[in-house]
């Protein structure tokens, strides 16, 4: 999906006519490589488009990939690509993933496995034209169980099961123009974020108020020391970690000296983290004992059916599911069950002086906030008020195309719910406020539900974020949000793994350009811009407003991963920017029918319906393309 990230000539430096040829292949296979049972191996690669037809066997394509070799079949279909284009598809179909047989399986025939190939089979077809889905299904499984070659895109290509394998160009510029068109609106919407918190920049911060000193009050140590204790929700419920503040010795509160053990009558507010798929409560333990160094009580929960474990699992070929359906009911209601154990517990009257029980006393259970990313986003604003959106998710489900992976998660909840069923409410009073994290929030929620929230939301997004895009899944819903305290962050070059901490325990360790530059940062980032705001509704400490504001941002942000931040936008505004678009779109299409027009009339006669006839046809020119 890197490859489309922008489809104008420059970044990748691949204009409109080549990305006719390129970007539908390199699309498709790239969504190959880490899924996708035939018994021949295909020697022959038919590009079609309309009555054009060109054919490449499949050891020219393999010396080109792994000697650089270009064969005289070859060599009209890379004059039609960039050299910088060519070798960033021979890294691609060369790249090896060390996945086994069974990981390949359940990716394959997951319901995201399953959508995912079903597009690609439009695109890799029979040499009859039927549908590829089923035959990469096989293919990448025989691919992932060969010793020598292993699950690289070109062994995928080698062991579809016809001798035949055609790529529909048409269907595949048809899958390039909507990713496009997609990649274009997301750029649009972040410049238009970026543009409205630049023209809020230069207001003066109040006076008597300074950058340092706001810099001061989320970047210095707490004062407060901090206790951790795990505890089992219930006798078969899973576990969550308990961050307790204690006051260090000698440090005053309120002008009263405090020794470390000794206990206030003052509550603390509680903020409860929720991690999303593949994580577990370690993934935000840096956030967790940040906050409680301030003075707020944090609860990290572990939710057991879409955690580490529960990927392992899957991986594992224990589960059959990715993440069950109904973890989109039992998330929310752990937040609830959870809070409602631990006051159980804090008003214990076996509590004795220094027990856990004890310690659970100084939270104030009915002042709570959350923090969640990603599926844990989606966990926050629903127990905020948002309720799961059952018509939405119908509406939207199956989706016909997309570029953003997050919303084939969502439409699992369409298996939820009573028939006719239009949603699930999940609102517990006792939260004050939320701050989400990449959170999916498009079909599941919707305008409708999001609307309903009326306590103060903090959306935090990312530029890079291919798993839950920022325009579909923050950007926009951001618009729907009518609660007056409202903010949108964008990180600048963060992924959706950016502000995630190592564990030492993850299922897979991802390469850096998957987690995006300076993580570190990001991760500042979230301390920060965390503390200001659980502080601000949660607290009632006024002192930190200024610090969600862009006045303040601007001064804050490095240059390698610049912030912009907002505290209101508006729909119109979103399609006022977006309609930019439509110009674009009127262009490429003419582009890409031009292209067409092109090939047929000098592709010369073409090639009948069966595998095994001969292949006539040649591609024009790149200097008779647009």
């Amino acid at each position: 999906m890197k490859f489309l990230h922008n489809h104008k000539r420059g970044r990748w430096g691949l204009s409109l006519a080549q990305s006719t040829i390129a970007a539908p292949l390199l699309w498709s296979i790239s969504l190959l490589s880490p899924l996708a049972w035939p018994t021949y191996a295909a020697e022959q690669i038919i590009f079609s488009a309309g009555a054009f037809e060109r054919s490449v066997s499949v050891d020219a394509l393999e010396a080109y990939v792994k000697e650089g070799y270009v064969a005289e079949d070859l060599a009209p279909l890379l004059r039609l690509i960039e050299p910088d284009i060519q070798e960033q598809m021979r890294e691609l179909l060369s790249q090896r993933l060390d996945v086994n047989v069974t990981t390949v399986a359940q990716m394959v025939y997951s319901p995201q496995g399953e959508f995912l190939l079903g597009r690609a089979g439009e695109v890799f077809r029979t040499g009859a034209r039927l549908s590829g889905k089923q035959g990469l299904s096989g293919a990448a499984i025989l691919a992932a169980a060969d010793p020598e070659e292993g699950l690289t895109a070109l062994n995928v290509i080698r062991q579809f099961p016809t001798r035949v394998l055609r790529v529909d160009i048409q269907q595949g510029e048809a899958i390039t123009r909507q990713a496009a068109r997609a990649f274009e609106q997301s750029s649009l919407a972040l410049s238009l974020v970026n543009q409205l918190s630049f023209e809020k920049a230069s207001e003066p911060l109040a006076e008597g108020i300074s950058a340092a000193d706001l810099n001061g009050l989320v970047t210095s140590p707490g004062r407060f020391q901090v206790k951790r204790a795990t505890i089992k929700i219930g006798i078969l419920g899973p576990p969550v970690d308990v961050y307790i503040p204690e006051l260090q010795g000698g440090l005053l509160r309120n002008g009263i000296a405090q020794s470390a053990n000794h206990q206030t009558s003052e509550k603390y507010p509680i903020v409860v983290i929720s991690h999303g798929v593949g994580s577990s409560r370690l993934s935000y333990s840096y956030l967790a004992q940040f906050l409680a160094q301030h003075g707020f009580a944090v609860v990290n929960l572990e939710h057991p059916g879409s955690n580490e474990a529960q990927i392992d699992n899957f991986i594992d070929g224990v589960t059959g599911n990715l993440v069950p359906d109904e973890e989109f009911i039992n998330r929310p209601q752990l937040i609830s069950q959870t809070l409602r154990y631990l006051e159980a517990r804090a008003q214990s009257t076996t509590a004795s002086s220094g027990s856990i029980n004890a310690s659970l006393s100084s939270f104030d259970f009915n002042n709570v906030g959350v923090i969640g990313q990603s599926f844990g986003g989606y966990t926050a604003l629903a127990v905020a008020g948002a309720p799961l959106n059952l018509d939405s998710l119908r509406k939207a489900c199956p989706p016909d195309f997309t570029v953003d992976i997050s919303l084939l998660l969502q439409c699992q909840a369409t298996a939820i719910g009573e028939a006719g069923q239009a949603n699930i409410n999940f609102q517990d009073p006792r939260i004050k406020a939320v701050f989400a994290i990449n959170p999916i929030t498009d079909a599941v929620f919707g305008a409708d539900s999001l609307s309903q929230i009326n306590v103060p939301v903090f959306i935090m997004a990312s530029s890079a974020d291919t798993v839950a895009p920022a325009l579909p899944e923050q950007i926009r819903p951001f618009t729907w949000l009518t609660t007056p305290n409202r903010y949108l962050l964008v990180l600048e070059g963060a992924t959706h793994f950016s502000t995630i901490g190592p564990t030492g325990n993850e299922t897979f360790d991802l390469p850096p350009q998957i987690i995006g530059p300076v993580p570190e940062v990001a991760r500042e980032y979230t301390q920060a811009m965390s503390l200001a705001f659980m502080n601000l509704y949660l607290k009632g400490e006024s002192q930190y407003q200024p610090i969600l504001t862009s006045a303040f941002t601007t001064r804050f942000s490095r240059p390698e991963m610049p912030l912009s931040i907002l505290s209101n936008l508006t729909e119109q505004q979103l399609q006022a920017q977006l309609r930019a678009t439509a110009k674009a779109d009127q262009q490429l299409q003419l582009a890409i029918e031009a292209i067409g027009t092109t090939v047929v009339e000098t592709a010369g006669e073409t090639v009948g319906e069966t595998e095994n006839a001969p292949l006539q046809g040649q591609l024009p020119p790149a200097s008779l393309l647009p």
